[in-house]
């Protein structure tokens, strides 16, 4: 069972975000409580609870060093404020919009649903983030008329970043991160303390104050290479800044138009799903440019621009190529709303581009997300077809 921290474990943009957000849905009784395993936000309805993944979203400095941004790196900063926001504010959603407190709601709603029953929850969860997420980045329950615009904002492009940027967590980045730091090949961003030095905690062992204690503030553990997941711009922001080769590097999945798997490539230019080229934005990307070929995107993995290893986003973790044996077996183990996911992102972008983001010159209206669909349909068939 996860340990279960107090909010002072959390680090202040967060606790700041929250009380704000508090005033805001006008539920300045329900707390936040931290937890310490990687499994993502919930409520339920009486507490939010945020995980450890959630909580590393919200890193955005280093404590009194100054030269280190948190765990983001060349992230847009619009990006990287917003992040707390939603990763609370799509929690808050679950109280004050879709399905509220009304426990009957759920109950009877999985009742309806055609499938196991083991996976009935799963099911009415996903479809409840669908409506939640639009309530909360369409600001719809915010009480305060003034507010709305500013929480709007702030919550799409959380929702966005959420979404788009690159995480380098697997074991392999973990261990290379704190190899290149140790090699004085990474600028040192791991947190410091005030009169401390860089890498020492608050509350930390009187003899060793590079390590831990349990006074020490959960959220300071996570913060600096081989500490924390560090984060990075999507392919497309990189190829449209025009940043160095190593930030535009993927790995290709599946051989494709010459293109062999397992090799590593530089991207050269994105296209988006309506072809708009070297687009800036966090949104969804249909093609890579690579050697001089224009090629799926979904047959790449994204790679950390500082250790080259496996840095993929959340869009990818759903819509990146998985061979069809891979895929079943997934299904298998986890059940048939994985399915209900992978299209719950793609009905998620044609609700934003119908009523938020304009997609390419086309006018913010339900026909522009209902053209969205037609163009990714293609797409949404082979990741579920696994091909």
């Amino acid at each position: 069972m996860a340990d279960i921290l107090q909010a002072d474990h959390a680090p202040a943009n967060m606790r700041n975000a929250y009380l704000t957000l508090q005033q805001i849905y006008g539920e300045e009784a329900i707390p936040l409580i931290l937890g310490t395993e990687m499994h993502g936000g919930k409520t339920d309805m009486v507490q939010i609870e945020v995980g450890k993944d959630q909580m590393m979203l919200c890193l955005t400095d280093s404590g009194a060093n100054k030269t280190g941004t948190g765990n983001y790196h060349k992230v847009p900063e619009k990006y990287t404020s917003s992040a707390p926001f939603f990763v609370l504010g799509h929690e808050f959603g679950h109280i004050v919009a879709h399905p509220g407190k009304d426990s009957k709601y759920w109950i009877e709603g999985m009742k309806e649903l055609p499938v196991e029953a083991y996976q009935k929850g799963r099911w009415l969860n996903a479809i409840s983030d669908i409506l939640v997420n639009w309530t909360v980045i369409t600001g719809t329950t915010v009480l305060a008329d003034n507010q709305r615009d500013a929480v709007k904002e702030q919550m799409l492009n959380g929702w966005r970043a959420g979404q788009f940027i690159r995480r380098c967590n697997t074991e392999k980045g973990f261990h290379a991160h704190r190899q290149l730091l140790e090699d004085g090949k990474l600028q040192d961003n791991r947190y410091q303390p005030k009169g401390g030095l860089v890498g020492q905690y608050d509350n930390g062992n009187p003899k060793d104050k590079y390590e831990p204690t349990a006074m020490t503030p959960f959220y300071q553990k996570y913060i600096g290479h081989g500490r924390g997941e560090q984060y990075y711009p999507p392919i497309n922001y990189c190829v449209a800044k025009g940043m160095p080769d190593n930030w535009r590097r993927v790995k290709c999945l599946k051989d494709t138009d010459g293109l062999k798997k397992g090799k590593k490539y530089i991207v050269s230019g994105t296209k988006t799903y309506d072809n708009r080229e070297n687009s800036e934005e966090f949104e969804p990307i249909k093609e890579y440019k690579i050697d001089g070929k224009w090629v799926s995107a979904r047959l790449f993995e994204s790679l950390c621009p500082q250790c080259g290893h496996k840095a993929i986003t959340i869009w990818d973790n759903w819509w990146n190529y998985m061979p069809k044996e891979e895929r079943e077996a997934r299904v298998a183990a986890q059940g048939t709303w994985t399915y209900l996911l992978i299209q719950m992102f793609a009905f998620e972008w044609a609700m934003a581009y119908s009523s938020l983001i304009p997609l390419g010159n086309r006018k913010i209206n339900r026909e522009a997300g209902e053209a969205f669909l037609g163009m990714i349909a293609d797409d949404m068939d082979a990741v579920m077809r696994g091909r």
